[in-house]
């Protein structure tokens, strides 16, 4: 993960520390807070990238 990317995706969520499924459901989650605030774009199963500000606000954490 680079500190100047705007996005975080699974695997940085792994390097982190998290396992694959609770990193996995993190993104589900975001994706689907960011859905249900308009952004239709990530309404897509595959897609296991989400802003950094979305999982700061679901994790509580400065990230």
């Amino acid at each position: 993960m680079t500190n100047n990317s705007k996005f975080i995706s699974r695997d940085d969520l792994m390097n982190l520390g998290f396992k694959k499924a609770v990193a996995t459901a993190y993104i589900h989650q975001a994706r689907e807070l960011l859905v249900s605030r308009g952004f239709t774009a990530y309404d897509r199963n595959r897609l296991m990238v989400v802003p950094k500000t979305i999982m700061s606000e679901i994790l509580a954490v400065e990230l």
